[in-house]
């Protein structure tokens, strides 16, 4: 079955809802990545300030998640699909105004509140889909956002060349049709399955319910804590390889360059791989196998290439790019997949939340440990890709260790289901 027939498979409210994805990424990187160079140069902003906002935005956003992973098990997903789109339509159209600091920041607010509260209610939509794997949903999930992830910045870059105004409403404008054809499009009773019936004490038991369901889920939780070594190594594409082309005296066109190659990969090879994977192995399996061909692309920095321009140069950069890039792609569907199995169809956009969180917490720990370890470049050039190369080995063997177990437990309750 081609990615066409699959999607084609899906009901009209999924294939919106792919859509949304491919929006959602397509918006967010046809502004965000321009906004700093903006409130820098042209509105001429400190770059204390700046930096302030873009972080109140990136923790409204990771901060956030589990707060709308709980309404969308509390109140249903569409919701707050529909309040995403709409905060994040009004987030960016705020930001025309963003010569006063008290607008700019509530832009902010409302621009990563709302990815908070339409990411985890989506993922757990999508979840619920029976027409297709979960893992092949989250990897036509993927094609979408790297379809976005890449037509954003040409898109953004070619209307800021017109103005930042038209930019902002350009990136406005799908969010908010979106927000429409939501309202009329999903029903009102697709809502994610909570952990239990409401209790008679009312709403606050319930998401006491929720939240100790989660935290008393042993399994998920572990699998959460391991998966931080995954998302300590899947933003370093965009924060170390930029960082190393500069300590190399390269040019911007060699970070597009890794970018592009990456997204254009995702977006052709992803779901025949997740097909493929499907057919050889365990879900387990390929999760391991995917991190550690994600950590260990990195060795490809490690030799001192003679080479410094020409077509040649391009040959670490691209070797990483490939090797990087088929890691996500036979890890990440699976690594969705997997918390909604763990959640075993029990609030399931909370458990999403709570993983958001510790996906948090390892993009902060491995750009603080990545920088360190570029600033300790006199000691070790490489320092920075053997620590990334070390995580990605180290996540792996954990996760094969750690997680054997809850495989082979629910692998016996599927075979005698006596036993649930």
């Amino acid at each position: 079955m081609s990615i066409f027939s699959s999607y084609l498979k899906l009901s009209s409210q999924y294939r919106w809802m792919l859509s949304a994805a491919f929006i959602f990424n397509l918006g967010f990187y046809m502004l965000i990545p321009f906004l700093a160079g903006y409130l820098k140069q042209d509105l001429l902003l400190s770059a204390t300030l700046v930096g302030i906002v873009l972080g109140v935005r990136s923790f409204c956003q990771q901060g956030l998640f589990l707060v709308g992973g709980l309404l969308a098990d509390l109140y249903g997903a569409k919701p707050l699909i529909v309040i995403g789109c709409l905060l994040r339509a009004i987030g960016f159209c705020l930001f025309l105004f963003a010569d006063v600091i008290p607008v700019l920041f509530l832009a902010a607010f409302l621009t990563g509140f709302a990815g908070a509260l339409f990411t985890p209610a989506a993922q757990a939509y999508f979840a619920k889909q029976e027409m297709l794997s979960r893992a092949q949903m989250f990897s036509l999930v993927g094609v979408a956002r790297n379809g976005g992830e890449l037509l954003g910045p040409v898109c953004g870059l070619l209307l800021l060349n017109v103005g930042f105004d038209i930019l902002c409403a350009a990136a406005a404008l799908p969010f908010l049709l979106f927000t429409i054809v939501f309202c009329v499009l999903l029903p009102s009773a697709s809502k994610v399955k909570s952990a239990k019936p409401v209790s008679s004490t009312g709403e606050k038991s319930n998401i006491k319910t929720m939240v100790s369901g989660v935290l008393g889920n042993r399994a998920f939780l572990k699998f959460s804590a391991i998966m931080m070594g995954y998302f300590m190594l899947i933003n370093q594409i965009s924060f170390a390889i930029p960082i190393h082309i500069v300590n190399q005296a390269g040019a911007q066109q060699d970070v597009a360059w890794v970018l592009t190659l990456c997204a254009i990969i995702s977006i052709f090879l992803q779901f025949p791989v997740t097909r493929i994977c499907e057919r050889w192995l365990t879900p387990q399996h390929w999760i391991s196998i995917g991190i550690a061909l994600m950590g260990l692309s990195f060795a490809t920095l490690i030799p001192n290439w003679p080479f410094q321009t020409g077509l040649l140069y391009y040959v670490p950069l691209s070797v990483l790019a490939v090797v990087f890039t088929v890691g996500t792609m036979v890890s990440f569907p699976f690594i969705m997949s997997q918390i909604s199995d763990l959640a075993n169809n029990k609030s399931v956009a909370t458990h999403y939340g709570f993983f958001y969180l510790f996906a948090g917490i390892g993009l902060i720990a491995g750009s603080s440990i990545v920088g360190f370890a570029f600033d300790l470049a006199d000691i070790s050039e490489q320092l920075a890709w053997y620590c990334l190369m070390a995580t990605g080995l180290v996540t792996a063997v954990l996760h094969t260790l750690l997680m054997h177990k809850h495989v082979e437990q629910e692998d016996s309750q599927l075979t005698n289901p006596s036993t649930h």
